[in-house]
């Protein structure tokens, strides 16, 4: 249906452009650089839409909307603009002046198209027609091709088996890969997308393994198994009839479940005056709620769950009274943060209990925070040492617990996949949350995505979901924002949006997305579709970014990170430090107990680095047995316990040679910190390298900090 337009433009080319496209779509449009002009044609007649530009002749565009509204307060109105403001202003612009988009330049076409036409709410109908005219011809496909489904696949595991229990056979990797694509193609073109993409990842975990020669590589087998049952389970929802099968089992929508609300009071024994349960949270399950333990011989009663309103996130307490107790419920659950209760007089209870559930696998990454009485030095860096993050000082204030919750939950990377959901639509939200919280995903909604790269710095999000319709910023131009961010150029992004158009699709795409979903959400393909892109990116970023052997940063990995964390502290006045590692006399390592045993001290040491430390801290692989640390936002003396700490750890352990002899090391380590010792990364580096050689030179197996 046509529309008219009024655009308020001064520059020539924005006006031929916008002009073209929106007439192209059988609106009409008028266009003006001069503000008091536009005034006066509002006055005079009746418009659908006004564009309005950054700057116009006479006055800058958020000056000519505020004039707008002055004397038309229906018509809807897109502002333009240049770069990205403060969220105060785009909140401002909503309520104040209700402009309904703002849409970001440089303008795409396709974009644009798709962004105007979500405001008049036009249905592609054509295309919908077409899909409804050739709805037999799929259900024939789909029927013919469920037919011989299942004995498709079971070649396909015939293949992946003969190839995983024959390593050598390249011809058997072959089959496999190809019996995979053939998979993909056909599903895909009969319109099982779920099985096809699943198949897709199936396919090229398959080639990774051939291009990498990982043939003998276990864990990538592992991997193999994983998305080989997701491809499973999804030809299995798939089988049967094809009406009755397919829209009940493949495509069944998500619901919501009414047993799931349940209020919860806040727990006892803490001081949480601040955690009243909300009604944003009341549709959550446990599984997407935060898992804090506190660790406590105070009395308390069983866990709970709260609700944090500082980080948008649901907070499930979970309370042990003993380290048997501790550990027992962190390998039946996954948690995201744990405090733990230190006796200063006896402190190794406390400590040794943090050093065991860093080394129980996964996590190695937990946050660690200590409630003492106490906040000597060194306790400070005994704790450094067990990977605490924080020292938080008893009676604890609610205050203080959300503040180091917020912190903690945002300071581990790994663990659970993160995922991030910018949607005003709380209903929906809740009900998506709940389902990838049952797959044990932790889930943080973002109803306003003015503050998103500040979000996304902080939650370290593993994938986004993101829905095309929201509040004054088009989800396309959110989307170009995130990719316009280096860091974030490889995060997946999935779009979620009742507009099922050919054109926004298309649009979603171009603006950087990895997928789309329609909403009503299918909860089978949604899983799918999230496991798959979570599972690909979580290879990818192992693959570029991890040391193999070790497990520990790359070099270019981890100087992208400490150039970061530099100019972060140059910004803000914070302090690091950072050391460089050496393994004491490796070569003989090498030479006397052979090159497998010292791929085992390396390998053993990586390890030790991991489990060691804080969650924030990075630590990375130099090259060849030279390692470094960054200790964010400490300093250098607390640094130098925690690192000797580790030293004294590393000389008790016992390594075995390739023939059975035993043998210890040691390692010696030069350790510098910003801004006393250089306020350039490279000067920090270079100075950390000299107090090394200090340290080698005067018999190794030390930590040298000055000089």
């Amino acid at each position: 249906m046509s529309k008219s337009i009024l655009l308020a433009e001064v520059d020539d080319n924005v006006k031929t452009l916008l002009s073209t496209l929106l007439a192209a779509r059988h609106h009409t449009v008028e266009t003006h650089g001069d503000g008091k002009k536009i005034l006066d044609l509002l006055a005079l007649q009746t418009f659908d839409l006004v564009i309005v530009g950054d700057q116009l002749s006479d006055i800058d565009g958020i000056g000519l909307i505020v004039k707008i509204r002055s004397v038309n307060s229906q018509v809807p109105i897109v502002l333009l603009s240049k770069t990205w403001r403060d969220a105060a202003v785009y909140q401002q612009l909503t309520k104040d002046f209700r402009v309904s988009l703002v849409i970001h330049r440089p303008i795409k076409a396709a974009l644009f198209g798709a962004q105007i036409e979500s405001l008049f709410s036009s249905a592609e109908k054509s295309i919908q027609s077409h899909v409804q005219n050739e709805e037999s011809i799929f259900q024939t496909l789909q029927g013919n091709y469920l037919k011989v489904l299942p004995e498709r696949f079971e070649k396909l595991e015939e293949a992946i088996t003969l190839a995983r229990t024959n390593p050598d056979d390249a011809v058997s990797l072959l089959e496999a890969i190809r019996l995979a694509h053939n998979l993909k193609g056909t599903a895909s073109s009969c319109g099982f997308g779920v099985l096809g993409e699943s198949a897709s990842s199936l396919e090229k975990a398959l080639d990774a393994i051939r291009e990498n020669q990982l043939s003998q590589h276990e864990a990538a087998w592992e991997e193999i198994d994983l998305i080989a049952n997701l491809v499973k389970s999804n030809a299995v929802a798939l089988t049967g009839d094809p009406v009755a099968q397919v829209d009940k089992r493949a495509f069944a929508t998500i619901e919501s479940d009414e047993e799931m609300n349940f209020p919860v009071p806040p727990p006892e024994g803490l001081d949480l005056d601040a955690y009243e349960p909300q009604d944003n949270f009341d549709t959550y399950d446990d599984s997407a709620a935060v898992r804090v333990m506190v660790f406590s011989s105070d009395t308390m009663p069983a866990h709970k769950r709260i609700g944090n309103k500082d980080t948008g996130l649901p907070v499930q307490v979970i309370l042990s009274q003993n380290h048997e107790d501790a550990i027992a419920k962190a390998g039946k659950l996954t948690l995201d943060a744990v405090l733990i209760d230190i006796d200063v007089t006896q402190p190794a209870p406390a400590l040794n209990l943090a050093r065991d559930l860093r080394s129980l696998p996964g996590y190695e990454t937990l946050p660690v925070a200590f409630l003492s009485t106490s906040q000597q030095q060194k306790y400070i860096e005994d704790s450094t040492h067990a990977g605490a993050s924080l020292m938080l000082e008893k009676p604890l204030q609610s205050d203080i617990f959300n503040d180091a919750i917020e912190y903690l939950v945002n300071a581990r990377q790994g663990g659970r996949p993160r995922v991030l959901i910018v949607d005003d639509d709380n209903d929906f939200v809740k009900i998506v949350a709940s389902a990838l919280g049952q797959e044990g995903m932790l889930v943080r909604q973002m109803a306003d995505p003015t503050d998103l790269l500040t979000v996304i710095q902080e939650f370290h999000p593993d994938i986004v979901l993101l829905d095309v319709t929201i509040p004054i910023v088009s989800g396309f131009d959110v989307c170009r924002m995130i990719r316009t961010a280096a860091h974030f150029q490889d995060l997946p992004i999935l779009f979620l949006t009742g507009q099922t158009g050919l054109e926004t699709r298309l649009a979603a795409f171009e603006a950087g997305g990895d997928d789309y979903l329609p909403k009503p959400v299918a909860r089978i393909e949604l899983l799918t579709r999230v496991k798959v892109r979570l599972e690909r990116a979580r290879m990818l970023k192992e693959r570029s970014n991890k040391d193999i052997l070790t497990g520990l940063l790359i070099r270019r990995a981890f100087m992208e990170q400490l150039n970061d964390m530099a100019e972060e502290s140059k910004r803000n006045g914070l302090i690091f430090s950072l050391s460089l590692i050496d393994v004491d006399h490796f070569k003989h390592v090498n030479d006397q107990y052979g090159h497998l045993a010292g791929d085992r001290v390396l390998s053993t040491f990586g390890q030790l680095l991991k489990k060691r430390f804080r969650v924030e801290d990075f630590r990375g692989r130099w090259g060849g047995e030279e390692f470094m640390v960054a200790f964010r936002h400490i300093r250098k003396e607390t640094a130098g316990g925690a690192l000797q700490r580790a030293l004294e750890e590393l000389r008790a352990f016992e390594f075995h040679g390739d023939h059975g002899e035993s043998f210890n090391i040691t390692f010696s380590a030069g350790l510098v910190s910003y801004p006393d010792d250089g306020t350039d990364v490279e000067d920090l580096i270079r100075k950390a390298d000299e107090r090394l050689y200090i340290a080698k030179d005067s018999g190794r197996n030390q930590l040298v900090t000055s000089g």
